[in-house]
């Protein structure tokens, strides 16, 4: 199996192009959330203490609302199609998901297989990411804001992260989508011959397409998600790319990207995913032998279902909708005004400032907003807490 990038172009001026249109997508994309952060966001802060439960409400709305940016770009700039096939996915579910991670840009494409997946009203989608990321100006804001979920590495320590968190969202009766990577890193060369020594070291079998999962959050986040009764199904999300595979941050800005991703989607209801923890580990270790036969036959045929097998519920690619382009107008126009505003006006400026010295100390003397936002919640609602959990 190769590694390399199946992109080449011996033109100069189709080179240049494409850098203009990264440069340019990684522009759009970095100024929006700084944008939506300052102009949409930072306004709904007085509301985590005055009313947290709207605060979390309108918080998601406005980030649902840019996910549709960065995949209505992909699609008027560089003409990347999302093909989605399988289940749907039911927005109004709390759901755990899981999906193998084929390259660093996974989650960047992942907005589009949400927003073609999913029925109206949007989902609450959350990524479990790793804790450094809270720090990175904007986007690591905006994600404290949104209620991702940031570990650590260090299992005890997470686990109460994760846990805090969970309840806080049962606490407020808030339905909600989380996401992870069981493999823990992205398909390299490196990483095969890694999960290949714990393969051999655990009398399992070689992958090429997937890494063997890690269990432990996976088994955790699933009893905890259940125990809370916050569980309604488990969804499987596969990838693939059948052209070109942009695998870092520098083949986006080179301009890198795939004439089309696919997503399959696999729906198991929580009744029929076993309850027992060694039992659970072995249904994912299942999930990801699965896995790695479906891409197998994804990468000779090019699709996750041929023509001559697709089910009834196959979905397949669709046109770029009238959403996607307000939010296109939308967002590049909040872009402009919000930069705009920033060179003229010196309330906008010290408006700003405030907010980044607030979310800098923030972020590096604590979790993060969303853990201040579950104190908070914790210590005004306490003896309600306490009512709901006797009773």
């Amino acid at each position: 199996m190769s590694f390399s990038r199946p992109y080449t172009s011996n033109k100069g001026g189709e080179m240049k192009r494409n850098w203009m249109k990264g440069i340019l997508y990684c522009i759009l994309w970095y100024t929006s959330i700084f944008s939506g952060f300052i102009s949409l966001l930072c306004p709904l802060l007085p509301l985590l203490f005055i009313r947290p439960c709207l605060y979390r409400r309108l918080t998601e709305l406005v980030f649902a609302m840019w996910e549709m940016y960065p995949v209505v770009l992909m699609e008027v700039l560089f003409g990347t199609k999302i093909i989605v096939s399988g289940d749907e996915i039911l927005p109004g579910e709390s759901s755990l998901l899981v999906m193998n991670h084929r390259t660093r840009l996974d989650w960047n494409f992942l907005w589009g297989a949400m927003f073609y997946a999913s029925r109206r009203p949007s989902h609450r989608l959350k990524f479990v990411l790793k804790a450094p990321i809270r720090h990175t100006p904007g986007p690591g804001w905006v994600m404290q804001m949104a209620g991702f979920l940031y570990i650590h590495r260090n299992w005890n320590y997470d686990q109460a992260l994760l846990g805090r968190l969970l309840d806080y969202l049962r606490d407020i009766q808030h339905a909600y989508q989380v996401l992870i990577f069981p493999e823990g890193t992205d398909l390299t060369e490196c990483s095969i011959k890694k999960s290949n020594a714990f393969a051999d070291s655990h009398k399992l079998e070689h992958y090429k397409r997937v890494l063997h999962p890690k269990t432990t959050g996976f088994t955790y986040l699933t009893t905890k998600m259940r125990e809370n009764d916050q569980l309604d199904a488990i969804y499987d999300l596969s990838v693939g790319y059948p052209g070109a595979l942009p695998q870092s941050e520098l083949d986006v800005m080179k301009g890198i990207f795939p004439e089309e991703v696919h997503f399959f989607v696999k729906r198991y209801s929580t009744e029929t995913i076993p309850r027992n923890e060694s039992e659970l580990k072995d249904w994912l270790n299942s999930i990801w032998k699965q896995k790695e036969q479906r891409l197998s036959e994804f990468y000779t045929h090019r699709t996750f279902t041929p023509d001559d097998e697709k089910p009834g519920n196959y979905k397949g690619h669709f046109c770029t909708t009238n959403a996607l382009y307000l939010a296109l107008i939308f967002w590049t126009s909040l872009v402009m005004i919000t930069l705009y505003s920033l060179c003229m006006y010196t309330a906008v400026q010290v408006w700003t400032l405030f907010h980044c010295v607030v979310f800098i100390t923030l972020s590096f003397t604590s979790e993060g907003i969303q853990q201040l936002e579950v104190s908070w919640f914790r210590l005004k609602y306490k003896q309600h807490i306490k009512y709901s959990k006797h009773n």
